[in-house]
């Protein structure tokens, strides 16, 4: 598996935790605190977001029968299409071969399959987890009732590689929040050069939040072209941390230079 970017989510040292970080558009599987594996998806759109929050496996249901929800009922009557109140099991069903149920049943979310593989990943579902069918049913397959389902939204990722080097990955903020990150960015930064003794590279945080690829971007390589990461990503503990200091003015070194902001770059 190659190297996944991760974010700052606690994550349970013990059973199964399901981790959806929104801009990221993949779900990330945990067992006893370890990445085992992550899966692209497709989440809500702008209109019909994927709620955050703290869920759990409510169950599991193979081959299922859409029911169709009011709201999307209306949307066909809407554009002129025969409304339906069920989809039974087949080709034309849009949660695919499974859907699996996190959280209570009247809130209607669920990981599922899909009859139209080439929407996963984006930002198109009316507020479930969309996964191609083959990595629901591995999903399915894998997962069990009570497992803890996480939805963040984190379009900044902070990770350190197994050398200790740190990589910025910036995704689009794809429901307009305007990066609640970015209040905790600069001090992050200048403890992580504190604590780690390197210098980080500004010019490339205002890169990575510009251009927002979605590729990990090494601020402390001399190097970032021919930066490689070195064995796994794991999380920076930087959003679930709060103090006092995230409100104080930061002085951030960046390319040898210092700068004085409260945050290294400005929103793009």
């Amino acid at each position: 598996m190659a190297a996944t970017p991760e974010p700052d989510v606690e994550i349970s040292p013990v059973g199964q935790h399901l981790v959806v970080n929104l801009p990221q558009t993949r779900v990330l599987l945990y067992q006893d605190g370890v990445l085992l594996r992550s899966y692209p998806v497709a989440v809500g759109k702008q209109i019909t977001r994927t709620p955050t929050g703290s869920y759990s496996i409510s169950g599991i249901y193979r081959d299922p029968t859409w029911h169709v929800p009011k709201s999307i009922q209306a949307e066909m009557a809407k554009k002129g299409q025969p409304v339906k109140t069920e989809v039974p099991p087949g080709p034309d069903n849009p949660l695919g071969k499974v859907f699996i149920r996190f959280g209570e049943p009247r809130l209607g979310l669920g990981f599922h399959g899909t009859n139209q593989p080439g929407s996963v990943p984006g930002v198109r579902s009316h507020g479930c987890v969309r996964l191609k069918n083959e990595n629901a049913l591995a999903l399915a397959d894998w997962v069990n009732p009570g497992a803890q389902v996480t939805i963040a939204y984190q379009p900044l990722l902070l990770n350190e590689d197994e050398a200790g080097e740190l990589w910025l990955t910036a995704y689009r903020d794809i429901y307009g929040m305007k990066d609640p990150s970015y209040r905790h960015l600069a001090n992050t930064l200048l403890q992580w050069q504190t604590d780690s003794g390197k210098v980080l590279y500004g010019k490339r945080v205002d890169m990575a939040i510009r251009e927002r690829t979605g590729r990990p971007v090494c601020l402390s390589c001399k190097d970032a072209e021919r930066a490689t990461i070195t064995g796994a990503l794991s999380s920076k503990r930087w959003l679930s941390v709060d103090s006092p200091a995230d409100n104080q003015e930061a002085t951030v070194p960046v390319d040898g230079r210092s700068m004085q902001t409260r945050s290294p770059v400005q929103p793009s």
